[in-house]
């Protein structure tokens, strides 16, 4: 009995098996726990990313569309100052014609000056002529 007993107390080869495949099973429950935990904080991580990139999206549209109401503005400003400017060469060129009008008006009225002052000139002329004699009559 004595060998039967030394036999039932040493471990058989089944049961380093079974260890073995329970340690194996063990390690592999702990490695896809691991591999889990970091796929959740990776996809975590990967949240707060989109998140952010959502914000920054979100921010980049609202400044495009400020940029655009701008630019309209900007444009709309451009028209009346254009219209504007139309305006101011339209009337610039109605006080051109003015100008030269006033201009040949003033032309004419310094020959007309011109004109009488030389018609003046020959009546003093003329009178300066007929004055000496108008002198040397006898008055009555």
């Amino acid at each position: 009995m004595g060998g039967n007993e030394v036999l039932g107390r040493q471990p058989t080869r089944e049961s380093y098996d079974v260890t073995a495949a329970l340690n194996l099973v063990s390690e592999t429950a702990a490695a896809i726990k691991a591999f889990d935990e970091q796929a959740a904080q990776a996809l975590m991580r990967a949240h707060e990313v989109a998140d952010a990139v959502k914000e920054e999206l979100a921010r980049a549209e609202l400044r495009a569309e400020r940029a655009e109401t701008m630019l309209r503005l900007a444009e709309a400003q451009i028209e009346q100052m254009l219209a504007v400017a139309e305006q101011a060469a339209k009337e610039l060129e109605i006080l051109r014609s003015q100008l030269a009008a006033k201009t040949a008006e003033f032309a004419a009225s310094e020959r007309r000056g011109d004109d009488a002052e030389a018609a003046i000139e020959q009546i003093v002329a003329v009178i300066r002529a007929h004055l000496p004699d108008k002198l040397d009559v006898p008055s009555e």
